[in-house]
């Protein structure tokens, strides 16, 4: 009797164990056939492995020396020119500055950094003037040759500070040679090649003196020219406006909308516009040759320090300048020589007449060829105090002349009454 309760009792747990079975076996089943429990389990695993993973980079980002722009070295090989400790203080990784010499030949800036160089080498401070520390700005130009023919570059260039009295030096060798701005490709150091773009660094040394006074100076880049020969230049150099820092961005932008006569590319004078009509674009015709006046800015100008001598004859008091840009094409048949183009400002028709202002404007070279067209510049300048009496101002432009200084097209001239605020 004891032995068949005892089977009884042992059947009956059997059949509980093997009910315990079951129902763990079907909730296993369950738990699979929800994927969207598992899919928030695993999605929380995952994000908080990933915030792992954030939080560790952010921490490294933490423990990164950085600069105060943030940005790193462009010019890498620098530290080992030196041997000095290198200190980031500006970087501009979006310049925008680009010069047509023609159509399907450019350059363009694309970023530029300057750095300040400490506890350099004792060999490296003939560098900087024998000084213990310094500065370098160094920029990443390309040169588009989309022509098809090889043009040729030389690597001038004019860097000046903003009162125009120091050249700043370029230093070839604070770049390596392989970065530097040459077609490594082409047979010639200043050959670049049909239908190629080559980047490369261009490196200047700035002294702490230079730096203190460098706010918005201006880079000048040389022509370029073809079949190397240097009398065979095309296009008008280069003029680019550096900001040194943020403070100077503005400034800068507006100093680029100015136009290029020598005030700006020489830093002969600071100029602030106070009125300009820049979209006159008024056309008139001396046989075949079709002159536009494109617009006409005035400003106020100040002299820098290095040119306040050239502007004695006007006295002590405020100047204003007037600068006209015209659009010469030459639908005649003959050159037409730039340098002896005549123009003059009659005022207030019997007034008197003035002529422009040579020294304050681009350099006249070479000829407007049949078939060719020209940008134009010219300056006017007033004392202030007298400028404010006239009423009426007319720009003649001709009579132009041939290579022999004879007239052409019969002395004829246009004139256009210029706008005035």
């Amino acid at each position: 009797m004891f032995k068949r309760l005892l089977g009884v009792i042992s059947l009956l747990a059997l059949l509980l164990l093997a009910a315990c079975g079951s129902g763990d076996a079907k909730k296993s089943d369950n738990e699979t056939s929800a994927p969207k429990i598992e899919d928030e389990s695993s999605e929380k695993v995952d994000t908080e492995s990933k915030g792992v993973e954030e939080n560790d980079a952010e921490e490294a980002e933490e423990k990164e020396p950085v600069s105060a722009t943030n940005d790193k070295m462009l010019n890498t090989y620098l530290e080992e020119e030196t041997g000095g400790d290198i200190e980031i203080v500006f970087t501009n990784n979006e310049s925008a500055m680009k010069h047509n010499y023609k159509e399907d030949v450019s350059i363009e800036i694309n970023k530029y950094q300057i750095v300040h160089v400490t506890n350099m080498n004792e060999s490296a401070k003939s560098s900087f003037e024998d000084a213990d520390e310094g500065y370098v700005m160094t920029y990443q130009m390309t040169i588009h040759n989309n022509s098809d023919e090889d043009v040729y570059y030389t690597g001038g260039m004019t860097f000046l500070t903003d009162d125009g009295n120091d050249y700043i030096m370029k230093r070839t060798h604070f770049v390596d040679r392989d970065e530097w701005l040459k077609d490594y490709d082409a047979e010639g150091h200043s050959q670049f090649s049909k239908g190629k773009a080559v980047t490369g660094l261009v490196a200047f040394m700035i002294t702490n003196e230079q730096f203190e006074k460098m706010h918005t100076p201006i880079l000048k880049i040389d022509k370029f020219f073809l079949e190397d020969d240097t009398s065979k230049t095309f296009g008008e150099e280069a003029v680019f406006t550096i900001p040194m820092n943020e403070a100077s961005m503005d400034k800068a932008a507006s100093v680029a909308n100015l136009y290029p006569d020598k005030m700006v590319t020489d830093t002969i004078a600071d100029k602030e516009i106070f009125y300009a009509e820049e979209n006159i674009d008024e056309t008139k015709e001396i046989d075949g040759v079709k002159i536009t006046l494109n617009g006409v800015q005035y400003a106020n100008i100040t002299p820098t320090d290095a040119h306040k001598e050239r502007f004695k004859n006007f006295g002590d008091g405020p100047l204003v300048a007037l600068t006209t840009k015209t659009t010469i094409q030459n639908g005649s048949e003959f050159p037409i020589p730039k340098f002896f183009m005549e123009t003059r400002l009659h005022i207030d028709d019997n007034r008197g007449t003035m002529l422009s202002q040579g020294m304050l404007e681009p350099t006249p070279r070479g000829n407007i060829e049949p078939g060719d067209s020209a940008e134009i510049y010219h300056v006017y300048l007033f004392r202030e105090d007298e400028f404010q009496i006239y009423k009426k101002l007319d720009f003649q432009v001709g009579p132009f002349k041939d290579e022999d200084v004879k007239p052409l097209f019969k002395e004829k001239t246009v004139t256009f009454t210029l706008p005035k605020q």
